[in-house]
């Protein structure tokens, strides 16, 4: 079982943004392979010049989210996860095709997993077949929800659009564009990639994990979970 926030890969290059994310750029590499710590500056973001998003926008690589709550705390490389408990912020964005996505889990009464993805980075790259072979040798839980959001896009890194990469992939689930700043992925506390959220019917986290996982260890910690939230 792989789970380290050490070795996974993290943001380099995102757009510093007053009162929304202050990110730490790392390696000048095509390929970054490095963890950068990212922190909150502010506690909510709307979608530019609206005060109640629209169903639907232009499609786009990048698109606006509205968060909605308290950011969870930012993932630690090690120890107690802070976040385990806590109640997520409402997420609503869009799709690359500018339809409507929303991540108010609470509303939705589902269990959710979450996953942040980057399109140039190796472990997401590796991750998502597992993904993919653990929904086709084992099953997805019935009744899991299962949305994808990609993050951390940069035009000058490999594999460049998330789009195109995602389908390229096979990703078969719902897909979430972050902002180019990574709004979505803060808000969730991440800090590398690929990061995984569990998050119960009742929209409170209970687990998170980072980093590339084994398709037995996902299989156990996804069944873990949904069988945690139906006896509750």
């Amino acid at each position: 079982m792989k789970i380290n926030g050490k070795t996974v890969s993290a943001v380099v290059g995102v757009v510093v943004v007053a009162a929304a994310i202050v990110a730490v750029s790392t390696s000048g590499s095509s390929s970054p392979d490095t963890t950068v710590a990212t922190t909150v500056a502010g506690t909510e973001s709307t979608v530019p010049g609206n005060s109640v998003a629209p169903d639907s926008v232009a499609p786009a690589e990048y698109q606006p989210v509205s968060i909605n709550g308290d950011p969870l705390p930012v993932m630690p490389e090690e120890g107690t996860d802070a976040g385990i408990g806590a109640k997520v912020p409402v997420v609503n964005g869009y799709n690359f095709n500018g339809d409507a996505v929303s991540l108010d889990v609470a509303a939705s009464g589902k269990p959710t997993m979450v996953v942040f993805l980057a399109h140039w980075c190796p472990h997401c790259n590796r991750e998502i077949p597992r993904i993919l072979e653990w929904a086709a040798t084992n099953g997805v839980p019935e009744g899991l929800r299962i949305v994808g959001v990609a993050t951390g896009s940069r035009n000058d890194y490999p594999n460049w659009p998330p789009s195109a990469w995602l389908a390229d992939m096979g990703w078969k689930w719902e897909k979430m564009a972050d902002t180019q700043d990574g709004q979505a992925f803060s808000a969730y506390g991440g800090t590398s990639f690929p990061t995984m959220v569990l998050v119960g019917p009742d929209g409170t986290v209970k687990n998170r994990f980072s980093g590339e996982v084994e398709i037995s260890d996902l299989d156990r910690l996804v069944r873990e979970f949904v069988n945690s939230v139906a006896k509750a």
